[in-house]
């Protein structure tokens, strides 16, 4: 770390708070600020010119879309070693694991965790490595690969939605949102859909360290328990696909190669845990804030109904205005400054994404939803070097996904909902949409 030392979290009986004291509440995820960060956000900008130190997360708190465009394309500069946590927050899941380690039945699984953590793999890779990584897998979500898939999204989705559909009731969350990303990555994986719930499991399980800066030891001896049955079961299907390779992601990563080299094994294995984990989380999360838009918004539900080629524009402003990653983190490499400001090498810098999608000087009147907006420059999905792999599944399963809820007659948010949030700084979702439109004759027909 650089000269700037994370200080513990202080007792907060303040009658008017700091940024610093509303950022810890954020890290210590309160419910109100996990909800809606945009004010803090709208402070920490007009405060910052344009960073802002923050002692309780740490590390310097981006909101400029223009410093946070060009850290992303500096990777040099700003590695992305660390992307989900400072190495403070990282702690606890150590300390954890060092007492799980004395638990015989989760020995191995710890020893090979704690190698694993040593590798650099795509989201923890620079460059050269992520160069290379990134030039072998690639061509797993090729352009011909998404134009095959759409049929089989759009018709996964009718299946959901008719499941749902005859009681003019529904958690979109929990009976779309999550459903349609999973049972989709699954079947790119080759692996069989009665294995969902597993998948789901481990998929759950490997995003508890992110945007959590203390887990409970329950919770790390779960992520490390997932992540070792994760990789014995994959482990024997990429050796399996090496063999004998078929049309599915499993046999892409198992032969994927660059200038002839195969990928390593812990490269093979840390991809395919984070297509589990973004393939399915960050879709989930721009499902239901769709679902949310469209039961809430029934003026803009009736403009798209009424003209579907509207729907990527959509997507696009969802995507903007309220994105499934909040922030992530990248550390200075070597002294550099932001915006003028000094920085230390080991200093880190978190790159507010969902803040800089509504800077004003990206786009007028940043906080009203606006399917007009042209360019919609946002950051949603990164940037440069580590611009989003997945981006165009994302964005086909979010379009489908949008045109099955627009034909959910008088959609509106059920009378018992509340809206619930996950339990992360780093990603933000509901966690459920209770939503009532009026009945399908023949649902189960598509």
């Amino acid at each position: 770390m650089g000269s700037r030392q994370y200080h513990p979290a202080l007792s907060s009986r303040f009658v008017t708070e700091s940024l610093d004291d509303r950022i810890r509440r954020l890290l210590e995820r309160d419910g109100e600020l996990l909800a809606s960060p945009w004010q803090l956000f709208d402070d920490v900008r007009a405060a910052s010119a344009p960073a802002f130190y923050s002692e309780a997360m740490g590390a310097w708190v981006v909101t400029s879309y223009q410093l946070l465009h060009e850290i992303l394309v500096d990777p040099a500069t700003w590695s992305n070693r660390s992307p989900t946590a400072t190495y403070e927050f990282r702690n606890p899941v150590a300390e954890h694991a060092d007492a799980i380690e004395q638990e015989p039945e989760m020995a191995e699984a710890v020893r090979r965790f704690r190698n694993r953590s040593r590798g650099r793999v795509l989201n923890t890779a620079d460059p050269p490595d992520h160069v290379r990584q990134r030039r072998a897998l690639n061509r797993a979500f090729r352009p011909a690969r998404l134009r095959a898939l759409a049929p089989e999204v759009k018709s996964v989705s009718d299946s959901l939605v008719a499941a749902f559909a005859p009681r003019g009731r529904a958690d979109l969350v929990r009976e779309y949102a999550v459903l349609l990303p999973m049972v989709m990555i699954s079947r790119m994986l080759g692996v069989p859909e009665e294995e969902l719930a597993m998948f789901k499991g481990w998929s759950d399980d490997f995003a508890i360290p992110i945007g959590r800066a203390r887990p409970s030891r329950d919770e790390v001896r779960s992520y490390i328990k997932s992540e070792y049955e994760f990789d014995e079961y994959f482990s024997v299907l990429v050796e399996q696909r090496q063999a004998e390779p078929r049309d599915d992601l499993i046999s892409d990563v198992a032969n994927a190669e660059v200038d002839g080299e195969l990928l390593t094994h812990e490269e093979r294995m840390g991809a395919l845990r984070q297509f589990l984990l973004a393939g399915n989380e960050t879709t989930t999360t721009l499902l239901g804030n769709i679902g949310h838009r469209l039961a809430t918004d029934h003026g803009l539900r009736d403009r798209l109904a009424a003209n579907r080629d509207l729907v990527p524009a959509f997507v696009e402003e969802a995507l903007r205005h309220e994105g499934p990653v909040t922030g992530m983190f990248r550390v200075a490499t070597r002294h550099t400054d932001l915006g003028g400001k000094p920085v230390a090498k080991g200093e880190f810098a978190w790159l507010a994404f969902a803040a800089a999608n509504r800077d004003p000087g990206l786009c007028p009147v940043p906080h009203r939803f606006d399917i007009d907006r042209s360019p919609n420059s946002h950051v949603a999905f990164g940037y440069g070097e580590h611009y989003c792999i997945g981006q165009g599944l994302a964005r086909l399963e979010a379009e489908v996904g949008a045109n099955a809820i627009l034909d959910l007659p008088n959609l509106m948010l059920a009378s018992d909902h509340v809206d619930a949030f996950m339990d992360s700084y780093i990603l933000r979702g509901r966690t459920r949409l209770l939503v009532a439109f009026g009945p399908i004759e023949d649902a189960a027909g598509g």
